[in-house]
């Protein structure tokens, strides 16, 4: 350890230095003051005694200010003695430091507080700054009276330097005794400074072992003092320690495992339903680090007024307590909430809260209902018109030969519509089924567009279509996997065929980029409705379901694209103005 070089010891000699050293500032202080205030008395009388004879010299000239100012000039000369002579209204008549073309100019002293005095039949007396002659100044200020009358002021001012270098001459030796006395008393104290100093240290240094955890050392101490009685104690106080902080860290390495590995979030409250506990998953439910929880509440942490009716409700009636919750957020989650009380309190903790995130589990539930509502409906549709013509035949129509073919080729047609809603159903399965284990090869992009452009020929001369083909001829090489890139680019494709316009136009290009591929099928159909463009690539969803079923749409083309997508880790979008055609791209990471 680094001991202070400002230790403990020294502090203490400093302390009785700086002691000394105030005595010696207070001494000083107070005989300073009092010479201070014994010159400038002296010097007030003197100045009051000049001003009474002036003002009996000045009294007859008061008419002739040339006169006046060269008497009072001659008055002055020779002494450190300013004199003044102001008239009642405080204009200057006359200024021993002043030429008398100067005096004009001079500023109405009626304010200055000396003269105000004066002006009122008293004696002023002031001191201050002179602007004029630049030094702090004693003013002294008499009437100049005729029985009851004001004539003037006569004022005389001296500067208080002279007082200040005799303070100045009684400081000096009182510091040079003070700096006396100082190194006096640190020589004195040197001896004791040091022998102090060791022995603490040795007590720190050994108590710094300690609060690292090593226990190797003892503290060994000298004397018979109050120092040597402290080393005994902190010995003692050690191994004491050693053995609880033992059987603390064996105890806390085990709830930590447990806490930081489990799936539920745990939250320990005490009796105030102050957090005292908080596990990782806990932070993450709520956002709040198990660091940042001191000294706060369930209510502050988790701000949801629910969870803290449940923990009210379990701690009145003193049993566990268990129920389904909705906290928002970023992503709403749902949470199955269990109070547990603990009847013999395990120190400061009255409830422990284990949260259960039942979000997933909620949303596949409601996945399965959707997903089977949606079955059912798409599987009833070609189901009921195949029975229907089959009855119809059955009840005799297969005799009119025309009626009958036309029957069974719309029987066909429904069979065909689906046996690819079956297929499509179990493609979307085999790939949540199989995420996972997707085959990962090195596929060429540009190769697989250009297949499925050739295998879509027919059709695209068929209804009059133009491929503006922008892929570039050079490989674009991502991993994945190859029949299931296929059926993205064989199901953005077949929709751009059957939602575009007549003689309308396909343009098919990529953007390679250090982290990845896009690819994009753009066409000039009917467009996608702006608000449901973000549902666009959910099952069983058609934005037109006549127009689709027309067509012989599942609604599960542009869902597969998605799941397809996501497991090889990339995403698919759709950009869409309604009446001028949709932009589908696909992404996929390099």
């Amino acid at each position: 350890m680094e001991f202070p070089k400002f230790g403990f010891a020294k502090r203490l000699l400093v302390l009785y230095s700086i002691t000394f050293i105030l005595v010696l500032l207070v001494t000083d202080w107070t005989l300073s003051h009092f010479l201070q205030k014994r010159d400038l008395q002296e010097l007030q009388r003197s100045l009051t005694r000049q001003s009474v004879l002036i003002r009996e010299l000045a009294i007859p000239l008061l008419g002739d200010h040339k006169r006046l100012q060269k008497e009072i000039k001659t008055i002055a000369a020779g002494t450190d003695v300013r004199v003044t002579i102001v008239d009642p209204e405080g204009a200057v008549l006359a200024d021993s430091s002043e030429n008398l073309e100067q005096l004009s100019k001079m500023e109405n002293h009626a304010l200055r507080p000396e003269v105000a005095a004066a002006l009122k039949k008293e004696a002023g007396m002031s001191i201050r700054y002179s602007m004029t002659l630049e030094t702090r100044m004693l003013y002294i200020a008499v009437p100049i009276l005729e029985r009851v009358k004001v004539l003037g002021v006569v004022r005389t001012a001296m500067p208080i330097t002279r007082v200040d270098e005799i303070l100045a001459s009684v400081r000096r030796p009182i510091m040079f005794t003070a700096l006396l006395g100082i190194l006096i008393v640190l020589m004195a104290g040197m001896f004791f400074s040091n022998h102090l100093t060791k022995r603490i240290r040795r007590i720190t240094s050994v108590a710094e072992r300690y609060a690292r955890e090593d226990w190797s050392e003892k503290i060994l101490m000298d004397g018979r003092d109050e120092l040597k009685m402290l080393a005994d104690t902190m010995n003692q106080m050690a191994a004491t320690l050693r053995s609880r902080i033992k059987d603390l860290e064996s105890e806390k390495g085990k709830i930590s495992v447990i806490l930081n590995h489990m799936n539920e979030g745990v939250i320990a409250v005490d009796r105030h339903k102050q957090i005292v506990i908080m596990n990782p998953m806990a932070e993450k439910i709520f956002g709040y680090l198990a660091s940042d929880i001191h000294g706060k509440s369930l209510i502050e942490v988790t701000r949801h007024p629910q969870i803290e009716r449940i923990v009210d409700h379990a701690f009145k009636e003193q049993k566990t307590t268990s129920e389904e919750i909705q906290i928002s957020g970023e992503i709403r989650k749902t949470l199955r909430l269990s109070v547990v009380i603990l009847k013999e309190h395990a120190r400061d903790i009255q409830g422990i809260l284990v949260f259960h995130d039942m979000t997933e589990l909620r949303r596949l539930e409601n996945v399965r209902k959707e997903f089977v509502t949606h079955v059912s409906h798409e599987l009833r549709t070609p189901l009921t018109a195949i029975k229907g013509f089959v009855e119809t035949l059955l009840g005799g129509a297969f005799k009119d030969p025309p009626a009958g073919e036309r029957f069974l080729k719309i029987i066909a047609e429904e069979t065909d519509r689906l046996g690819r809603l079956v297929e499509d159903i179990l493609t979307i399965g085999e790939i949540e089924q199989k995420i996972d284990f997707m085959k990962k090869d090195r596929i060429d992009l540009a190769s697989e567009l250009s297949f499925v452009l050739e295998q879509f020929k027919g059709r695209v001369e068929k209804n009059k279509l133009i491929v503006e083909n922008r892929i570039p001829g050079k490989p674009l090489l991502v991993p994945g996997d190859k029949d299931k890139v296929h059926q993205v680019f064989v199901n953005l494709f077949d929709n751009a065929i059957k939602f575009n316009k007549p003689e309308g136009k396909i343009v098919l290009s990529a953007d390679q980029k250090p982290e990845g591929i896009t690819i994009t099928v753009e066409d000039t159909g009917i467009g996608i409705p702006e608000g449901t463009q973000g549902r666009i690539f959910e099952r069983f969803f058609r934005v037109d379901k006549a127009r689709s079923k027309e067509l012989g749409g599942t609604g599960l083309g542009l869902a597969i694209v998605k799941h397809i997508m996501e497991a090889h880790d990339g995403h698919a979008s759709c950009q869409s103005t309604p009446g001028q055609g949709s932009r589908f791209s696909v992404f996929f990471p390099a």
